[in-house]
């Protein structure tokens, strides 16, 4: 991870950067009820997405079509409400950490991905059925549940984890499961 990645990319939220802040402060639970704003407006969003049952190419056109209108209006709307002045040191620095947190997470991705691509040279079979199983674990998920409702559990899970990275939660009770993790990834290193 690079100062330039965050920087740049800080440099291209600059008329988010109080949405950033905002929900930054919504996902990591700086208020008891923010949990509950979370889940409720997406559940809200999928419960209407699902009422009306729109085709697949509406739905993406749709999904465009808002996050197009959206990267217009609220750096305008950002800026008309809020002036120059609100913008403090304070603030700076959140935004410096959490575009680092963003490119944390951009290069941890990256590693896993090379991870993979280097455990697919080293030990192909292991792999190879690794692989296999896990898609077939997810094919048979999917014949059981609707891909809709999966992807609402997997949009929740993912709006959930800052909140419970945040609050420690995650690491009290997913230390275990690390631990295996990291207890498999030396011993294998060490063959």
């Amino acid at each position: 991870m690079s100062g330039g990645d965050a920087g740049s990319l800080k440099r291209r939220l600059e008329g988010w950067r109080e949405m950033v802040l905002l929900s930054d402060s919504v996902l990591s639970w700086e208020k008891e009820w923010y949990p509950a704003v979370t889940s409720g407006s997406l559940t809200a969003l999928f419960l209407v997405v699902w009422y009306m049952d729109p085709s697949m190419l509406t739905l993406m056109s749709v999904c465009g079509l808002v996050m197009t209108l959206l990267d217009y209006i609220i750096p305008k709307v950002v800026a008309s409400v809020f002036s120059e002045d609100s913008w403090t040191s304070e603030k700076e620095k959140k935004l410096e950490q959490i575009c680092q947190e963003m490119m944390f997470v951009r290069t941890g991705l990256g590693r896993v991905c090379e991870g993979m691509g280097a455990y697919r040279e080293t030990s192909p079979l292991i792999y190879l059925s690794s692989v296999v199983v896990s898609l077939y674990m997810l094919a048979h998920l999917g014949a059981l549940f609707s891909g809709f409702f999966l992807a609402y559990l997997s949009l929740l899970a993912l709006s959930m984890l800052p909140g419970l990275h945040r609050r420690g939660l995650l690491e009290k009770y997913c230390a275990g499961i690390i631990l295996k993790i990291g207890e498999f990834v030396k011993a294998k290193k060490l063959e």
